[in-house]
């Protein structure tokens, strides 16, 4: 599943992630970015997917850029409170810190180009967050589960 991001539309996505980034260490929000990149780029391109998955489902996204930890990124139309991991590698496979958030149902993996967003899956949280899923891949412990461990996008969620 592809969205592809227009012009109007990555403006948008860059003045939300810089805001959003700006206004979060601004306010002592602590970067919650698994890996060493850039704070501000990883902002912009969690809310190019974010933006991506709500154009595709014809949902609304959150513009809001107050500085905020936890919460969810959206709900489906089913009611599924979700929470889109992006990444920047093609290969790349679903991650999180260990700081459990109450408020998500389930996470979503979204490959992030330049102006495309492909969603690779998606998984419930008690699938992700389980003990045997903690890993280290280098900058300390998260949860890891592989791509090809994620259910497809085939039924709506």
């Amino acid at each position: 599943m592809k969205a592809k991001l227009n012009f109007i539309d990555l403006r948008i996505c860059e003045f939300i992630g810089k805001s959003r980034s700006k206004l979060s260490r601004h306010n002592g929000v602590k970067d919650a970015k698994v890996g060493d990149h850039d704070g501000t780029l990883a902002d912009i391109q969690g809310f190019k997917a974010e933006y991506a998955f709500a154009k595709l489902h014809n949902l609304f996204p959150d513009f809001d850029p107050e500085p905020r930890s936890g919460s969810y990124d959206g709900v489906t139309r089913k009611g599924l409170r979700y929470d889109i991991k992006s990444t920047k590698y093609k290969t790349g496979n679903l991650l999180s810190t260990l700081k459990v958030n109450p408020d998500v149902d389930i996470y979503i993996l979204a490959y992030v180009s330049s102006d495309e967003v492909e969603f690779i899956g998606w998984a419930k949280k008690e699938e992700l967050i389980r003990d045997d899923n903690i890993k280290d891949l280098g900058h300390g412990k998260g949860y890891f589960l592989s791509r090809e461990s994620l259910r497809s996008f085939n039924k709506n969620l």
